[in-house]
């Protein structure tokens, strides 16, 4: 083949290449170039970061702030679905979507435990609590706020989440004492090429976040599909806040509980089998807390993290927010 043809289609393929994985990479929200609807007027990206309520968001069985604590446990983790300004409400809080998934979380995890359970915070009728937050924020200002505020151009999503709670700490009883799983009706911004980041936490931090949604549609059943008449935008594919009637322990669950452990401060950093980061263990691929999630185990051979034999090091079955 002659060099003259090659190389113009090696450049071509090379511009088309950058091009790519500008979009995926680097300026993942091209498709916000299109034309975009009318944001609601709560929403104000550039003025001080507040709360708001629509009227449609005024449901009953719908809680604005947490509600009063049992007083059996002190340490507690509470659930919050949080909204940016446009975005629909799926009502996954009142649906009871939200509890199926921390329900089948618990199952497996009491199967997989010493009979121990996480204690998420409940009312006084069983139920989760759930507290409902919008913000008057549009997606587009947790994805791209150095558009709007220079200070803030280092934080992520997940970041700016942990801000808006801890901005509005007094809605929540014994806050010190608790720690938040977050139902986030948007996305983090991608890292790889075809790789969402469906949760978010810091090790032994206060906040995990489970992100609920993706920029782009996913196929997740025919099933679904046919109930809701369309395709949906999720982050995972066996998802209980599209079908709360399935307690399988999914993709979803996986990764809340996989994002919660983190915040309990396992994998403990003196595990034997941990990789660099001290934040995931190695020897098995089925274990909650390999760095890709596995749905199998809880400390494949109880060595690392939870009922382990290792002096001076901690074991997750003594956390504060385990119950038996």
């Amino acid at each position: 083949m002659h060099r003259y043809f090659v190389i113009p289609m090696v450049g071509f393929f090379l511009v088309v290449l950058v091009f790519v994985i500008y979009l995926q990479v680097i300026n993942e929200n091209w498709k916000y170039l299109v034309p975009k609807p009318e944001l609601p007027d709560s929403c104000n990206d550039r003025e001080e970061l507040q709360l708001v309520i629509h009227d449609e968001d005024k449901i009953d069985g719908r809680s604005f702030k947490d509600k009063k604590d049992l007083g059996e446990f002190e340490n507690q983790i509470h659930t919050i679905f949080l909204l940016p300004c446009e975005r629909e409400d799926r009502k996954l809080d009142i649906n009871l979507k939200i509890q199926s998934s921390l329900l089948a979380i618990n199952t497996w995890f009491q199967n997989q435990s010493l009979n121990q359970q996480i204690n998420f915070d409940k009312t006084s009728d069983g139920n989760i609590d759930v507290t409902f937050l919008r913000v008057n924020k549009s997606m587009n200002w947790f994805i791209n706020s150095k558009k709007y505020n220079e200070t803030d151009n280092e934080k992520d999503v997940s970041e700016k989440i942990e801000d808006i709670i801890s901005i509005n700490q007094d809605i929540f009883n014994n806050y010190n004492n608790k720690k938040f799983i977050v139902f986030f009706e948007g996305w983090e911004k991608r890292k790889y090429l075809n790789y969402d980041i469906c949760g978010k936490s810091r090790y032994n931090g206060q906040v995990a976040v489970y992100f609920t949604s993706s920029p782009f549609k996913k196929y997740i059943g025919n099933d679904i599909i046919l109930k809701n008449n369309k395709r949906i935008f999720t982050c995972t594919k066996n998802d209980h806040l599209n079908d709360s009637n399935d307690l399988t322990f999914g993709d979803a669950e996986v990764t809340i509980l996989h994002e919660i452990l983190h915040t309990l401060g396992a994998p403990s950093t003196c595990g034997e089998n941990l990789d660099k980061s001290k934040h995931h263990v190695v020897d098995s691929k089925d274990d909650i807390l390999y760095r890709i999630s596995g749905n199998n185990y809880l400390d494949f051979n109880n060595d690392d993290y939870y009922n382990h034999k290792i002096d001076n090091c901690f074991d997750l079955k003594n956390s504060n927010y385990l119950t038996q």
